[in-house]
């Protein structure tokens, strides 16, 4: 099944094969949902708006409006490419937790309609497909990677570890299955979808970049989009607004350096909180309010990390040891023989203690923060259109107060942890403050779009069901970061994979056609 260029077919000529699924969107979630469903028995086709590689005509259909707290990564944070966004991750994996999935008192709009042990194996499924070990973030993989727990209060933090994929650009990994099991057509914007006079689905326009109209039929349809886009296909087709929450409750995860940290064991410090390796995978430290600790002090998920930044003008040592490996030059020699004593020492950190170590780095301190979901927080529709005619997205970020008291609070105890075990002494930044009137200003976004089409138990609660089946459209899913009620402290793919994988269990069941 070749890969299909539409800017080079005709209507009158092409006809898009009936299959029994057809995926929008060839990115994180509709790259996993199409080889799982396939390896499930499935026909399945994607539809893409982007090229087999990124290019600026593409890239200007994320332009948005915005009209509330800037999101800076709305336009190039997202990718219009097969393979969409994993084409520039990190590749991080780290699950939610427990408390994430609750209905809290103290967290407005909070609650999912599935449990945390409804998708906790569903995590295991889906870093074996990102290619990543399957054990635990802590217990399981310390021993691996001779790491302890320093001393951190197991009753404020968990402390563990995030995991990284090598195998990060998706349609990279998965191009030939898709190229001989899947359907998929690149350079095909989604101009319309349209129903039957039963309400379902039968089938969707696509447009080319040459003006061309293509119309193809329908079984399942399955939106794999980034978030601002699902919502922003489902406002103007007119579904999914059947509660008046379409685009509500939009969230990302404020994130802010809230200081650094001096200390006079520099070597003790990275070896605790800096990057791990373990048979070619890299694994990050983190530390995680604890679920007792958030609810005794009615705060929002947060996590913290500390980033070893080099300093100004310093000697990158692992990246000039690569270079001389690979190019031995006189003068690269002599220029890392004045770092003989860091070379030591990040050598050692490496092969026998499975960290790197930066020499005189400058330590930040970091906290990346769960958003509460509220209505003032939306996307809508701009009156302004693209090139095919689609109002653009108009986006009103918004955050509450309770988000900065969370970040006050754990860079407090944080700041104490770390001063209590001799670990260094925290440097909090001025601006770290309660009473601080401009503390909107201290919080930036960081790709991690979520909420919109949220996940309810109801029809007038949200858009999809526990299922991501869209209330009152039998064969239309949602399978994005778009359906989540809550955001919880970390990378929010890993969770959205395991829901993906999840849809493919329920769809292979559930739906026999």
């Amino acid at each position: 099944m070749p890969f299909i260029d539409l800017n080079t077919k005709h209507p009158s000529s092409f006809f898009l094969p009936s299959t029994d699924i057809v995926i929008i969107g060839g990115g994180t979630a509709g790259i996993l949902l199409a080889v799982t469903l396939t390896l499930k028995g499935k026909s399945v086709s994607i539809i893409e708006t982007g090229d087999l590689f990124e290019d600026e005509e593409k890239q200007r259909l994320n332009s948005v409006e915005q009209t509330g707290k800037i999101v800076k990564n709305a336009v190039w944070g997202r990718k219009r490419v097969l393979g969409g966004t994993t084409v520039s991750w990190g590749g991080q994996s780290l699950p939610f937790t427990p408390i994430d999935f609750e209905k809290r008192n103290w967290i407005q709009n909070s609650g999912w309609p599935i449990s945390f042990s409804d998708i906790e194996l569903y995590y295991k499924q889906a870093d074996d497909f990102m290619g990543i070990d399957t054990m635990n973030h802590s217990t399981d993989i310390f021993p691996k990677i001779k790491l302890n727990n320093p001393g951190i209060d197991p009753l404020i933090f968990d402390f563990h570890v995030a995991k990284w994929t090598n195998n990060t650009n998706f349609y990279l990994q998965h191009k030939q299955f898709l190229r001989e099991k899947v359907f998929v057509l690149y350079n095909a914007q989604l101009t319309k979808i349209s129903k039957n006079y039963n309400g379902v689905i039968d089938s969707i326009e696509v447009t080319n970049f040459k003006s061309r109209q293509f119309i193809f039929p329908v079984n399942k349809l399955i939106i794999a989009a980034g978030t601002i886009e699902t919502v922003r296909i489902l406002l103007h087709n007119n579904l999914g607004n059947h509660s008046g929450l379409l685009g509500k409750y939009f969230m990302e995860h404020p994130c802010i350096e809230v200081g650094t940290i001096i200390t006079n064991n520099e070597y003790r410090l990275q070896r605790n909180f800096n990057t791990y390796i373990w048979k070619g995978m890299k694994y990050s430290i983190r530390l995680t309010l604890g679920q007792r600790f958030q609810k005794q002090n009615q705060l929002l998920n947060c996590s913290a990390s500390i980033m070893f930044r080099p300093q100004k003008k310093s000697l990158d040592i692992y990246a000039e040891l690569k270079s001389f490996k690979k190019d031995f030059k006189l003068r690269r020699l002599i220029k890392i023989s004045r770092y003989f004593k860091s070379i030591l020492k990040s050598t050692r950190a490496y092969l026998i203690d499975r960290f790197y170590y930066k020499s005189k780095a400058i330590s930040i301190l970091s906290l990346m923060i769960e958003q509460e979901p509220i209505k003032d927080s939306y996307i809508t529709l701009s009156s302004n259109k693209d090139q095919f005619s689609i109002p653009k997205a108009l986006i009103n970020w918004m955050l509450k107060e309770k988000t900065w008291e969370t970040a006050i609070v754990t860079a407090n105890i944080i700041k104490k942890q770390i001063e209590d075990l001799d670990l260094g002494k925290v440097d909090l930044h001025d601006y770290i403050e309660m009473n601080n009137p401009q503390w909107e200003n201290y919080l930036s976004d960081v790709c991690h779009n979520m909420g919109g089409c949220r996940m309810s138990s109801s029809p007038e609660e949200g858009v999809v069901d526990k299922n991501l089946q869209v209330w009152q459209v039998p064969n239309l899913f949602i399978c994005s970061q778009a359906v989540f009620p809550t955001g919880s402290h970390s990378n929010p793919v890993l969770t959205m994979l395991a829901l993906a994988i999840r849809l493919t269990d329920y769809l292979s069941i559930n739906h026999h056609k």
